[in-house]
């Protein structure tokens, strides 16, 4: 539902009201960034740093943010649902809102987002009216300057969708989960899980799954017949475990592409949900003896780290875009990208799939209320924020690792008052329920800590499944040594000494590195 909105920046007292006269607005089309178009605001002369805080990068009031106003944006669109709707399930699909936004529906608000980076739906099935026009309006708002330390542009930034299936059987929102357990040239193992909802009174669910292999040929298909448990409304289902032989594998060099079509079957034989998924055939292994391997060799990330916004085109999400700027990188001999600070789009990792890229995909900035949003508090956030985040984004077999945060350990008064490791302990458990198969990360200066010595690495760093130091690459061998179970990442690199703090590393046995922010980027500008 991305074409033939209404934009008008500015905050309007009723823009809301399904009978607002927005005819002298502008006709837009999604993805947007309200603020690129802005007008630049230079510091006014009386400005100085605020030093207090040399995390948050502020030199002036908007110097972090771009030197682009805060403000907000309204987006109207009217729809006429079509008559067929009646009696099914209809959902509004948000990828983000930047950086905070609510969503109405006939002059009512019906759901929103505090963190904007991180999707969300609505289930307007019974909020529709049929036989007349109904009015979606989204008020988007960039907060204050100081929420966040880099420019994140502003509005529906990300596609926006209507999805309609059956009211009574149909999959949840990122339903699917494909893993695979087993990995060589020779025999690949399939494990196929889904999470459905049925009301209708059964003892069996139908499923069939069919998959098709890099070349568009039907390897795979199957008719599942599964009981039911009418106890529970919802339910996750281990659907099939499917050897392939021979398979391709996805590598950075040929990144293989399998898909896998599942679809709910009614009682009389017709398709009630369809959902469906590209995956890739890998396995991805962690050591300290080696660091990482990709399907049994050796593997050293070789990448960048940025923020989503794509420089002068600004925060919207243009796939093309994207695309021109991860071939750039490949052409340059990258292959890994960590999304610093915040998960990227969706058609962002396909295309990092599509291409071979290697992604360190990462949820936060700091846990502090001030950079996730600043409208509720962060403890708040995280609850809803990994599951979507992680159910979103397990599939891509381009995602190695998952981040939970950057360079937060330095601040003592993070919830709980430990350097962040019971925060990361809580949010490690809520992952775990999503997914297993990769090991868990938070970017950090290793001695970022308010402690008299230096001597020993933050307390966070032994919570992690991955040490990732952002430019403190000299530890890695004195902390090697006294914690040999550790496992090394530069989550951050300096392009200044490019050479210097690659090469340094052992590269034997590091995972790799993380340039940044080796593209220029909108923000965080000394003033």
């Amino acid at each position: 539902m991305n074409f033939g909105w209404k934009f008008h920046a500015g905050d309007i007292v009723g823009a809301e009201s399904s009978d607002y006269d927005d005819s002298g607005w502008n006709i837009i089309n999604i993805p947007h960034d309200f603020q690129i178009s802005q007008p630049w605001i230079a510091p006014d002369a009386n400005e100085k740093s605020d030093n207090s805080d040399a995390a948050s990068n502020v030199k002036s009031r908007l110097s972090s943010r771009g030197f682009k106003e805060m403000g907000i944006g309204w987006y109207r669109k009217s729809i006429t649902p079509d008559a067929t709707w009646k009696g099914k399930r209809v959902v509004l699909d948000f990828e983000g809102i930047m950086l905070v936004g609510d969503v109405y529906m006939n002059g009512k608000r019906i759901g929103g987002t505090d963190y904007g980076y991180v999707g969300f739906d609505i289930d307007i099935s019974k909020m529709i009216r049929y036989g007349e026009t109904n009015v979606i309006a989204v008020k988007a708002n960039t907060q204050k300057p100081e929420n966040s330390r880099w420019y994140t542009g502003g509005g529906l930034f990300r596609d926006v969708n209507i999805i309609i299936t059956d009211a009574q059987q149909y999959f949840t929102r990122h339903s699917l989960y494909i893993t695979t357990p087993e990995v060589s040239e020779d025999r690949a193992k399939v494990k196929i899980q889904v999470e459905m909802v049925c009301f209708l009174k059964v003892k069996d669910l139908k499923v069939n799954i069919h998959i098709s292999s890099p070349n568009g040929e039907t390897i795979y298909e199957k008719e599942n017949i599964i009981p039911f448990s009418r106890g529970q409304k919802i339910n996750e289902y281990v659907l099939d475990s499917i050897y392939i032989d021979n398979p391709k594998l996805w590598s950075c060099d040929s990144p293989n592409l399998y898909k896998a079509v599942i679809s709910f079957i009614r009682p009389d034989g017709s398709v009630a949900d369809v959902v469906s998924e590209y995956f890739g055939i890998r396995s991805i292994e962690y050591s300290p003896e080696f660091g990482f391997k990709l399907n049994g060799k050796k593997v050293i990330l070789k990448g960048i780290a940025n923020h989503h916004s794509l420089g002068a085109l600004g925060a919207a999400a243009y796939p093309k875009a994207m695309e021109k700027r991860i071939q750039l990188l490949k052409s340059y001999g990258f292959n890994h990208v960590r999304t610093s600070h915040n998960p990227y789009s969706k058609s962002f990792l396909g295309l990092c799939d599509k291409y071979g890229i290697l992604v360190v995909d990462e949820l936060y900035d700091k846990w502090l209320t001030q950079f996730a949003g600043g409208r509720t508090e962060w403890v708040n956030l995280w609850q809803q924020d990994i599951p979507e985040f992680i159910r979103r984004d397990r599939n891509h077999p381009s995602v190695i690792m998952w981040s939970l945060g950057n360079e937060l350990q330095t601040y003592w008064n993070l919830p709980f008052a430990d350097w962040g490791v019971t925060p990361y302990r809580m949010q490690r458990e809520s992952l775990h329920r999503y997914d297993t198969t990769r090991p868990i990360t938070v970017a950090m200066h290793p001695r970022g800590r308010n402690q008299k010595t230096d001597s020993l690495p933050a307390p966070l760093v032994h919570e992690t499944d991955i040490a990732s130091y952002n430019y403190r690459y000299m530890y890695f061998p004195g902390d090697g040594r006294r914690f040999p179970n550790m496992i090394f990442y530069q989550s951050e690199a300096n392009t200044a000494m490019m050479g210097p703090n690659y090469y340094e590393m052992d590269l034997n046995k590091v995972v790799g590195l993380a340039y940044w922010g080796m593209i220029d980027y909108l923000g965080e500008s000394n003033g």
